[in-house]
């Protein structure tokens, strides 16, 4: 799906150059209509703009035996597991201690590609010829591309449980719906659809997308002022 645009992202420095401008001018999306964007443009626009994040989440911590029954998941949130080198230091707690926490010590996460779907990145990913989820534009949509999740019955309804949009001093906005669109390779898109009956304003400043995927957690912050296309707030 997306991974490549991650591991191969200094191939796009050179584009990411001329995109933002040399020696202070405004980005490419500030001062190139639109209708003028060649697949070139859109494919900085969807490396490095506003509406863009690259963001690696972080793990959360394993759950207790007595959280996961609550759950009714009780394979959910476990470590690798003590082993024979916990079984070793049984007889020693500064060992014991040392081995269950190399236990439970996990890889980083792969990053990840949120995208804050307004038009000027809808129609990049047009341009650009990407195969991009369908959106309600009468929606705020938010989308994190090619992140691993399980599969559960309920997990588009878990998730929308716990992921919201922190704007200012406004109320934490909660999304309407999630949807989780699977890919031939494992990896998970999902969307996030907010209700636009909370208008965004420049005064908001700053907007933190807060969301727990699984065992796995982001919350990448995104720049009101800098979300304008052509003078406007594109969200």
């Amino acid at each position: 799906m997306r991974r490549a645009l991650i591991t191969c992202w200094l191939s796009f420095s050179a584009v990411l150059f001329f995109a933002r401008g040399s020696f202070g001018a405004d980005p490419l999306w500030q001062s190139k209509p639109v209708a003028q964007w060649n697949e070139e443009d859109a494919k900085a626009v969807l490396a490095d703009s506003p509406w863009v994040k690259h963001f690696r989440p972080e793990h959360v911590r394993d759950l207790s035996p007595d959280e996961r029954r609550d759950g009714g998941n009780m394979e959910a949130g476990i470590g690798r597991g003590v082993g024979l080198e916990g079984l070793a230091g049984l007889f020693s707690g500064r060992r014991e201690a040392e081995a269950v926490r190399r236990a439970h010590d996990k890889p980083p996460a792969d990053p990840v590609v949120v995208r804050w779907e307004s038009a000027p990145v809808r129609a990049a990913e047009t341009k650009a010829g990407e195969d991009a989820p369908a959106v309600d534009a009468s929606y705020y949509v938010l989308v994190v591309y090619d992140i691993p999740l399980p599969r559960r019955w309920n997990l588009a309804n878990e998730l929308k449980g716990v992921s919201y949009l922190k704007l200012g001093r406004k109320k934490e906005l909660k999304p309407a719906r999630v949807e989780i669109l699977r890919g031939d390779d494992g990896l998970a898109t999902v969307v996030y659809l907010f209700r636009r009956s909370v208008e965004i304003t420049r005064q908001d400043r700053y907007i933190y997308f807060v969301a727990q995927l699984d065992r796995l957690f982001l919350a990448p912050l995104f720049n009101v002022e800098d979300m304008r296309l052509a003078g406007r707030l594109e969200l």
